[in-house]
C-alpha cells in the first residue's frame, strides 16, 4: 500500500501544535507497519534547512492557475519532501491572518498534485490533515482516473479556511462545485467542507470529539452538513510518539529516568524550580503547557491564580497565544512568590516541566484529542482535565475503575472557577496520600498511547472499499 500523508507542518522540522507531532510519529508508526508512506508539507521560513539535512531535489516545475504562472521547488529529506515557493511560504507566520491565504495553501494543494504525479509510482491513499492539505481532496476525486481513497483528519474543526468565493477562479476550482453540498459556506469557500464532501472517510482526532462536533456546542456550522455525512465519518484517538516521549532517553532532562517513582523525578523536580526562581520543592508542583486560547481553559487559569497563589504549591505556565491572554499572563511574572510565567515556547524547558512536575493542568473548553495528557503520563505527572474530546477518551477520574487502556486523573464536568479549584483541591488531597499517588502514577507510565494500535485503525481504514 502507498500513502501520501499531507500536512501542513511536522515535527520536527516546524510545528505550531499537535498536528506537527502527529504528522511525525502516524507516518512513522506506518512505515514500521510496512506501509509506504512518503510525507509532504511547505517549505516554511521557520525550516532551517541546513540544521536538519533538507535537500533540493531534482524536482521543480510551473504551475498555471487564472492566467498566473507559479514556480516551485522541491526539498527533500528521507521521505518527506517540502514545497518550495517564496512567494507563498516565506512568511514571518506560518499561518498568520494573511488575505491570501487561500492561494497560499490552494496552491500548495495543486502542487501536492503535481508532485504526486512526478513521483509516478501511483498513490494508493491521499491522507489529509485539516482545512491546509482540504484541496487536495477535490482535486484527487476530479483529476485522477482512477481515483485514490481520500483520508480527511479532521483535527480542529474550528479552523475550517473559509476565503472569498474569488477562490473559485484564482485557484481553478469549477463552479459547480460552489453548492451547499460542497464548498459552499454562506457565501464563500469553505475548503474543510468541501474536502468532507469529496472524502471517502473523515476522521476526528478522537471518538468522543466525533459525535461532539455532529452538535451546535461543538459543531462550529458545520454540525449539520457533518451530521448527514455521517456514514463517513469516525473518531480515531491520537497518539503520542513514545520514543520521543520517554523520560529514559530524553536529552531534554537534567536527569534521565525509567521508573516514575524513581528519586530522578525529584531531582529535575529541584533543578526545575531553581531555573524558574520558584522554592518548596516538598510542595506539588502544577503545571500548563500550551496555546494561550479561549479553547483551552485558559480564562479559568487566569481568574483562578489570586486563588492559586494562596495554596501552599508551585505554578509553571509556558505558552503564548491570543494577545489579551499574553498581556494578562505578562502581568503575573513576578507577581506572586509560587507561581511562574514564562512566554513563549521552549521545548527544553517543556520536557523538564513534564519531567518534574506533579500535575498538568488542562480545563479544555473543548479538545479534539490533546496529547499533553498523554505525554504527562508518559513522565509521571497527573492530569486534570476537563470531561470533553480527547481527554474523556484518554483520562478517567480516580475515584472511577482503572482501565488499562486508559489513564487515571482528576476530571472534572463544569467549566469555572469553583469547580476548577475544586478539581486542584482533589489533587492537593491526592498528593497527600502517597501511596496511591504513586499508584496512579506507574498505572499511567504503563497505559499505552503508542501509534501502535491507532496506526493499525489508520490500515484498516485505508483498506477498506468505497
Amino acid at each position: 500500500m502507498r500513502v501520501l500523508f499531507v500536512s501542513s507542518e511536522i515535527y520536527p522540522y516546524a510545528k505550531t501544535g499537535g498536528l506537527a507531532d502527529v504528522s511525525s510519529a502516524l507516518p512513522k508508526a506506518l512505515r514500521d507497519k510496512g506501509v509506504d508512506v512518503i510525507s509532504v508539507m511547505p517549505l516554511f521560513s521557520v525550516v532551517d534547512t541546513a540544521k536538519h539535512g533538507i535537500k533540493k531535489s531534482t524536482i521543480s516545475f510551473d504551475i498555471t492557475l487564472n492566467h498566473h504562472i507559479y514556480h516551485f521547488d522541491v526539498y527533500k529529506k528521507g521521505s518527506i519532501y517540502f514545497i518550495a515557493n517564496s512567494v507563498l511560504f516565506e512568511r514571518d507566520a506560518m499561518y498568520g491572518s494573511y488575505k491570501d491565504n487561500g492561494i497560499r495553501f490552494g496552491l500548495f494543494a495543486h502542487a501536492v498534485m503535481e508532485l504526486a504525479a512526478r513521483l509516478k509510482k501511483p498513490f494508493d491513499v491521499f491522507h489529509l490533515n485539516d482545512w491546509q492539505s482540504a484541496l487536495v481532496a477535490y482535486l484527487a476525486k476530479t483529476g485522477l482516473k482512477p481515483s485514490p481513497r481520500v483520508i480527511l483528519t479532521i483535527h480542529n474543526l474550528a479552523f475550517q479556511g473559509v476565503f472569498k468565493k474569488s477562490c473559485m477562479n484564482d485557484l481553478e476550482i469549477g463552479w459547480d462545485a460552489f453548492t451547499m453540498h460542497r464548498f459552499e459556506f454562506y457565501d464563500k469557500v469553505n475548503f474543510l467542507k468541501g474536502a468532507i464532501a469529496y472524502s471517502d472517510r473523515v476522521i476526528a482526532a478522537s471518538p468522543q470529539y466525533a459525535k461532539e462536533i455532529q452538535t451546535p456546542e461543538f459543531g462550529c456550522d458545520l454540525d449539520s452538513f457533518l451530521h448527514g455525512n455521517v456514514h463517513k465519518l469516525s473518531g480515531i484517538l491520537n497518539g503520542i510518539d513514545t520514543a520521543e516521549f520517554n523520560p529514559g532517553s530524553d536529552p531534554y532532562l537534567h536527569k534521565r529516568y525509567r521508573s516514575v517513582t524513581a528519586k530522578g523525578r525529584g531531582e529535575n523536580k529541584v533543578f526545575l524550580l531553581k531555573k524558574l526562581g520558584l522554592s518548596h520543592p516538598e510542595r506539588p508542583l502544577f503545571i500548563f503547557i500550551g496555546r494561550f486560547a479561549a479553547q483551552k481553559g485558559v480564562g479559568t487559569i487566569l481568574e483562578s491564580i489570586p486563588d492559586l497563589a494562596k495554596l501552599h504549591i508551585n505554578v509553571a505556565v509556558l505558552g503564548s497565544g491570543e494577545p489579551y491572554y499574553d498581556s494578562n499572563f505578562k502581568a503575573l511574572q513576578g507577581a506572586y512568590p509560587n507561581i511562574s510565567v514564562t512566554l513563549g515556547y521552549d521545548e527544553e524547558l517543556a520536557r523538564m516541566m513534564y519531567a518534574s512536575a506533579d500535575f498538568m493542568m488542562m480545563p479544555s473548553v473543548y479538545e479534539p484529542c490533546g496529547l499533553n495528557q498523554m505525554i504527562a503520563m508518559a513522565y509521571g505527572c497527573i492530569p486534570i482535565v476537563r470531561a470533553t474530546g480527547g481527554l474523556m477518551d484518554s483520562v478517567t477520574d480516580m475515584d472511577d475503575k482503572l482501565l488499562k487502556e486508559r489513564g487515571c486523573g482528576i476530571v472534572f464536568d463544569k467549566l469555572d472557577r469553583y469547580t476548577f479549584l475544586l478539581a486542584v483541591a482533589r489533587a492537593i488531597a491526592l498528593y497527600g496520600e502517597t501511596g496511591l499517588f504513586e499508584t496512579l502514577k506507574t498505572h499511567n507510565k504503563r497505559v499505552d498511547n503508542s501509534w501502535a494500535t491507532r496506526a493499525d485503525e489508520y490500515i484498516t481504514v485505508y483498506q477498506q472499499r468505497r
